[in-house]
């Protein structure tokens, strides 16, 4: 894993933070595949940018933003650290959760939505399983 395979990831998260969708998805894989842990055709999953792309979309427009607080090294692979901000009508925010991220040429390929920090590194190869 490269330091510009890190800032490829970094400079999408930062996009997607200030609202801006189209930056965002530059960085991911025209065939890219986001989906939760062990559920890679479950509901939700996006199977090309364009499916990531509207989920994204969608979540701005509920009000629903998320922050990359830190970006770990794992191989061949990169954990994100993500904290998701819930819009005001639900109780409160989520805590952080982990996504484990393939980027190859300088693309995002795959990104593996685990429900808490620790199975995302354990799923890495970077800490015990929960």
């Amino acid at each position: 894993m490269s330091p510009s395979d890190v800032e490829v990831l970094r400079r999408a998260w930062e996009a997607f933070a200030r609202g801006d969708v189209e930056a965002a998805t530059e960085a991911l894989d025209p065939e890219v595949r986001w989906y939760a842990a062990g559920e890679p055709d479950g509901e939700g999953a996006c199977h090309h940018r364009e499916d990531a792309a509207a989920f994204l979309r969608r979540a701005l427009a509920d009000g629903l933003t998320a922050e990359l607080l830190d970006i770990r090294v794992a191989g061949e692979r990169l954990v994100a650290v993500i904290h998701t901000h819930a819009p005001p009508e639900w109780e409160r925010s989520p805590d952080p959760h982990g996504e484990l991220i393939t980027v190859r040429d300088g693309r995002i390929t795959e990104m593996v939505i685990y429900p808490t920090v620790e199975a995302a590194l354990a799923a890495a190869g970077l800490g015990e399983q929960p």
